[in-house]
């Protein structure tokens, strides 16, 4: 039950990639928080007063989002799963000194508000916290403290993603992986065709969201009425919901939302883009702007190791042309243990500026200010970070110039060309896929095809891409009915040997290898092959992503020299056509890895599992099942070494990640789950072996075909751990259910019964 990495072809129009996740829906039980900040109010007492009543409505004003509890379990419990907000907490002072110590230093508290009665009390054992902001039985004092603290800390919340400088013999990391991929994302938002129906959209999403809060409804219904593409920026730097609702889905990539905005955010782009290139923006050729914030701890420690490196502002980034106006933002989070105070000096060369920013000071809601707003996704390069003493304030010197992380961007370039030149719904999911939010791409693929004013070849690719996300999903019935669906469209539309015609082979191929189905999935293979061969030039990547799938083929078959020999062809020309950091070029590393495991040799699989793993982490987000993939790969060589613990660490480690992303009874849960039964199996742990088997079987049965050869597999292990136990009469049930499938299944010449993924030392 060998878990390997297949490829997809990636042609331009019709790219499709294998094993993304599924994305969980995150709407809150009773609504959704569009914004960053949220109030939590903990009293026993908390509906039971007009005055608190009132308070509510007041403080709605401040922050719409509000939640109120009396349990304080379930109040701590909630406040601890809110990882991605900033909350403003209200406690009572009978509970306030038992559930203060307890939350205080979670990161996400921002700050805490202690209503009582007896302040003097209260104020004893609150001065031991600095986030406690007050204590009072007045609750309008609290609302007016609270109105001001939301003002000076909404200053502070600034996405931003540091990469580290591109110094000789540097690896892109992790962190560049997201880096990369928000620039990408970026470039789709700003260019994207929006539909009218956006607006509406998200005006009925606000709607909902803000029901009650008369204030935020009044400016909803004028911007309903009065927005216009010219008046973005004036909308943008209004207070209301808007700006703050933009920041908090740049600041989590809410992709849904990003998508409701859309319209905005191309509108804001397109006009700061007219301002930079009017002659009102009174700015030079060069030209020092400045931001004041406070920086959270950790954050700013990562920020001083990147020196040289590049630093994305992930949001529209306001800056000031007064260097004291922004100090004193800096100024204003002395005094705090979680923040450092930063001011951000920025030198900004206006000929070689890649996004646009402009001064606003004719447009903005706020035109006594002379703010320089900078669109999304501007990259600086950090040139020195030192501390002012006199100030007590950190100085971050940036500079705007235009030059980028040569190696990142190679790579950029590279999977913009494989996402294709449209900017439409199909692009956009097919950035979501490579991210792993696969549910997510499911969502838009659907809409293009319900839009009837697309021409037939959008709906094709949409029917393709539907194919991506059901095979990565393990619903291979309809992945294999949206193939043939595009398939369909193809023949009578292009020439027999177009290259995407022969993207579709391959893809159709994928879906029957992810059946068991070998035969059919060769066939396919070679029909994609002989295609290639004839319409693309020799070392095009998609000729090495066949040699790779048919490789997969012998591999399952058993035939490891001429697997082996395919992977090898693959990565021959992926060395050659590729950039060295490409996610494709680890598929084949961990596939010839598999060759090397099969065959005995640990040594020559573990280094090839290590180059994969390299890879991955560098050119894929964090939770893409892909790394999971490698994980799982590494675990048998230490199995096989007698290394248990490392190899159930390295099990863990891809269980974690797929249980995040993938669907719950997808194939490669089942196929982990089966290897941790291994594990126990080989240390003879045999109760916990069965539970991990039993775990297996029960996925396998839903999601693969009834004689697939990893359910042939698991009976096989199941059958093993009842011998060990010395139930033989169980165990010869599944030695014969077994068999039963092999038969059909697996070839004649087949190399032993099972793919088992490890033969236990004691079989």
């Amino acid at each position: 039950m060998s878990n390997k990495t297949k490829s997809a072809l990636t042609s331009t129009a019709d790219a499709a990639y294998i094993r993304s996740p599924s994305h969980q829906e995150s709407w809150a039980q009773q609504r959704r928080n569009l914004e960053v900040n949220t109030i939590i109010w903990l009293d026993l007492d908390v509906s039971s007063t007009n005055d608190n009543l009132s308070a509510k409505v007041r403080l709605r004003q401040a922050i719409n989002h509000f939640e109120t509890f009396e349990d304080k379990q379930k109040c701590i419990d909630h406040i601890v799963s809110l990882e991605s907000e900033k909350i403003y907490f209200i406690v009572s002072g009978s509970l306030g000194e038992s559930v203060v110590p307890l939350i205080h230093d979670k990161p996400q508290i921002e700050a805490i508000y202690v209503f009582c009665f007896s302040k003097g009390k209260h104020e004893e054992w609150a001065k031991r916290y600095e986030k406690v902001c007050a204590v009072s039985p007045n609750i309008d004092d609290i609302c007016d403290q609270l109105t001001k603290d939301v003002a000076v800390s909404s200053n502070n919340l600034v996405s931003m993603t540091a990469v580290s400088p591109n110094t000789p013999g540097k690896e892109i990391n992790k962190q560049e992986a997201s880096f990369m991929y928000f620039q990408l994302l970026v470039e789709i938002l700003t260019q994207f065709t929006h539909k009218d129906s956006t607006k509406q959209e998200l005006i009925d999403l606000c709607r909902m969201d803000y029901a009650g809060n008369n204030k935020e409804l009044n400016v909803i219904n004028q911007f309903d009425k009065m927005y216009s593409k010219e008046q973005a920026i004036e909308w943008y730097t209004k207070e209301c919901f808007l700006y703050r609702m933009l920041n908090k889905a740049l600041r989590t990539q809410d992709i849904d939302i990003l998508f409701k905005l859309g319209f905005f955010i191309k509108d804001l782009h397109e006009e700061l883009r007219n301002l930079q290139n009017s002659s009102t923006t009174h700015l030079g050729r060069t030209t020092t702007v400045y931001r004041g914030l406070g920086l959270p701890i950790k954050e700013f420690e990562s920020l001083q190791k990147k020196v040289g490196g590049l630093l994305s502002m992930n949001s529209f980034l306001s800056t000031s042309a007064q260097e004291a106006v922004a100090l004193g933002f800096a100024r204003s989070s002395l005094g705090r243990s979680d923040t450092t105070p930063v001011l951000f000096e920025m030198m900004v060369d206006m000929e070689k500026c890649r996004q646009p920013f402009s001064n606003i000071k004719t447009v903005s809601g706020f035109s006594a200010e002379d703010e320089i707003l900078f669109s999304m996704g501007t990259v600086f390069r950090i040139i020195s970070i030192n501390k002012l003493k006199k100030e007590g304030v950190w100085n971050v010197k940036l500079k705007l110039n235009g030059d980028e992380d040569i190696e990142l961007s190679v790579l950029t370039n590279h999977i913009k060309r494989e996402l294709g030149e449209s900017n439409n719904l199909n692009t956009l999911g097919m950035l979501l896929i490579r991210m792993g939010e696969n549910s997510r791409a499911e969502q838009y693929f659907h809409m293009l095809l319900d839009d009837t004013s697309l021409d037939q070849r959008d709906h094709a690719i949409a029917h393709n891409n539907l194919g991506t996300v059901y095979d990565n999903q393990g619903d291979y019935e309809k992945a294999l009915k949206s193939y043939e669906k595009f398939l369909e469209i193809k023949l009578t539309s292009l020439p027999p040997n177009h290259p995407s015609i022969a993207t579709t082979y391959n893809n159709i191929g994928l879906v029957y290898d992810n059946q068991g189905d070998y035969e059919k999935a060769l066939k396919s293979y070679k029909k994609c092959l002989e295609i290639q061969l004839i319409s693309l030039p020799p070392n095009h990547p998609d000729i090495a992503t066949t040699y790779n799938n048919i490789g997969l083929v012998y591999d399952n078959q058993g035939d490891y020299e001429k697997a082996l020999k395919y992977y090898e062809k693959c990565l021959e020309i992926q060395l050659i056509s590729l950039p060295p950091n490409h996610p494709s070029i680890a598929t084949t590393y961990n596939n010839i890895g598999l060759i090397y495991r099969h065959q005995g040799d640990y040594e020559k699989a573990l280094k090839s599992y290590e180059k994969s793993l390299e890879i991955s982490l560098i050119s894929l987000p964090p939770n893409h099942p892909s790394i999971a993939t490698t994980y799982n790969n590494i675990g048998p060589i230490y199995d096989h070494q007698g290394d248990y613990e490392k190899a159930l660490k390295y099990y863990e480690k891809d269980l974690e990640i797929s249980l995040i992303s993938l669907p719950p009874n997808h194939p490669n849960i089942a196929t982990t789950y089966n290897n941790i039964g291994l594990v126990y199996d080989n240390q003879g742990d045999y109760e916990k072996a069965l539970k991990y088997y039993e775990k297996d079987l029960e996925i396998s049965l839903i999601s693969l075909p009834p004689n697939h050869p990893d359910i042939a597999t698991t009976y096989s292990n199941i059958g093993l751990v009842y011998d060990n136990q010395g139930d033989y009469e169980k165990a010869l049930k599944y030695y014969e259910k077994d068999l039963e499938i092999s038969l059909i299944s697996l070839p004649p010449n087949r190399g032993g019964t099972v793919p088992v993924l490890i033969v236990p030392s004691n079989w």
